[in-house]
């Protein structure tokens, strides 16, 4: 019996794991990370929420310091083909909130929101509209194809930074579908 429930969960957590990985970026100094979208939060806005997710998977004990900032992603919206949305270029008046280093545990996740809307709209015409901000804004037809979010996360090496504890790094983020609007 206990051979039979130690099979069991191995199982699951192999499939778990497996599925889990594709949505990853493969590790970098000790971290992974992805993007997720989710649907806008109501019918008044066109407006998708854009997180990302962090993972310390590092086999060193302790905090990772990591300098995140949006201005730090160069991320692209790429339909079934592969060919890049062109970015939205229409009137901005946004905010973001300043960014201050985060610390990550051993073995800890964090995940927050990195979309803060600002980008003008149609109300009639553009129903699904990805913002992260000036410059990274994308409204997304709504032909029936689906869309892709993707990008990179660079940040670099600081002079003085601590080589264990203080992250830097390229991590390419999968791509993740838009949702459709609804």
């Amino acid at each position: 019996m206990k051979y039979l429930l130690g099979a069991l969960l191995l199982m699951a957590s192999v499939a778990l794991a497996s599925d889990d990985d594709v949505t990853w970026s493969p590790p970098v100094n000790g971290l992974r990370a992805r993007l997720v979208v989710l649907p806008p939060t109501g019918t008044n806005t066109p407006f998708c929420r854009v997180l990302i997710e962090i993972q310390n998977n590092d086999n060193v004990a302790g905090q990772k310091k990591i300098r995140f900032s949006p201005d730090k992603l160069d991320l692209h919206v790429t339909d079934k083909a592969g060919k890049e949305l062109p970015v939205a270029n229409g009137p901005y008046d946004g905010m973001s909130p300043l960014w201050e280093p985060t610390l990550l545990p051993y073995a800890g996740n964090i995940k927050f929101q990195i979309s803060f809307p600002g980008l003008g709209y149609h109300p009639a015409k553009d129903k699904t509209i990805v913002d992260v901000g000036q410059g990274k804004a994308w409204i997304v037809p709504q032909d029936g194809s689906a869309y892709w979010l993707s990008g990179k996360l660079t940040i670099p090496k600081e002079q003085g930074d601590h080589p264990h504890m203080v992250w830097s790094g390229a991590l390419a983020l999968p791509k993740v579908e838009i949702p459709k609007s609804q």
